[in-house]
């Protein structure tokens, strides 16, 4: 049986973080049988299996990342019996839990041991393991997570530029540079130096997500495309399929008519609606 339990960071955590959402899916027959699909999405997420380790596409087995923003979409398949904390952050802040710049992770998950040590990362695992309840392992991580927190800030420019596309992205560059008050090769410099993509390549994946949680409160496409800043629909479905892998319509169909469609439509109203099982 799926149980998925999603949770506010709490005050001062939800400086840094959006949500956590702790999964407790024991049976490992029908876990590995599992597909689960997460698209493109701004926000890097920090993610702890205590149970059986989780495999993605050319890469081995893992337990413990932090995946950075991500451009395209992923595949992910569980190995075993599913327990697992997950935390995602806000993309403008991650830095404060990571110590590092988004651009050191964006595309990729890295262990956290090579991030916080082996000792630390090990004893959170084993901490999460031992816990007797969601709410006890959603404490845990958050005492991880505030022992962690930095006052550090990123490039004033950048995050600036982060939250101007979270709010709007489809603003145009000359508008956010004037907003920004600076040129456009300085923005794309500074930009790319702490995200490790352009302004432009971060507003599609933003404009994405936005395609995604507009559909999933029922929108119709004609209004998504509208909202969202698409020229037409066929814009916009030509550049889901090119994101996602499939056509916006089909791709959302098949999330419904799936066996665990009920899961889906919890994790759609959570923070976590871009992950689907499929």
């Amino acid at each position: 049986m799926v149980k998925p339990d999603f949770f506010s960071p709490g005050q001062p955590l939800d400086e840094v973080a959006e949500a956590i959402w702790d999964v407790d899916f024991d049976n490992a027959i029908t876990a590995r049988a599992l597909t689960i699909k997460v698209l493109p999405t701004i926000s890097p997420i920090l993610v702890v299996h205590y149970r059986a380790a989780m495999t993605r596409e050319h890469r081995s087995e893992y337990r413990r990342a932090a995946n950075g923003m991500q451009t395209k979409s992923m595949t992910l398949r569980p190995s075993g019996p599913v327990g697992a904390v997950l935390v995602r952050l806000k993309a403008e802040e991650a830095g404060r839990i990571l110590g590092c710049d988004l651009a050191d992770i964006t595309n990729a998950s890295i262990e956290l041991s090579d991030i916080f040590g082996n000792r630390e990362a090990s004893l959170l695992a084993e901490s999460l393991a031992a816990a007797k309840s969601a709410g006890e392992r959603v404490a845990r991580m958050r005492r991880f997570l505030l022992s962690r927190m930095e006052a550090r800030r990123i490039d004033p420019v950048a995050r600036g530029a982060i939250l101007a596309l979270k709010r709007d992205p489809a603003i145009t560059m000359n508008q956010l540079v004037s907003h920004l008050g600076v040129g456009e090769r300085n923005l794309q410099r500074r930009f790319k130096k702490q995200i490790g993509i352009s302004p432009k390549q971060f507003a599609r994946v933003a404009r994405i997500q936005s395609v995604v949680a507009m559909r999933l409160k029922g929108s119709d496409w004609a209004n998504v495309a509208y909202e969202v800043g698409y020229n037409d629909q066929a814009h916009l479905i030509n550049d889901f399929r090119s994101l996602v892998g499939a056509p916006p319509e089909a791709f959302f169909r098949s999330t419904t008519e799936a066996e665990y469609r009920h899961w889906n439509a919890r994790l759609a109203a959570s923070d976590f609606y871009n992950t689907f099982l499929i």
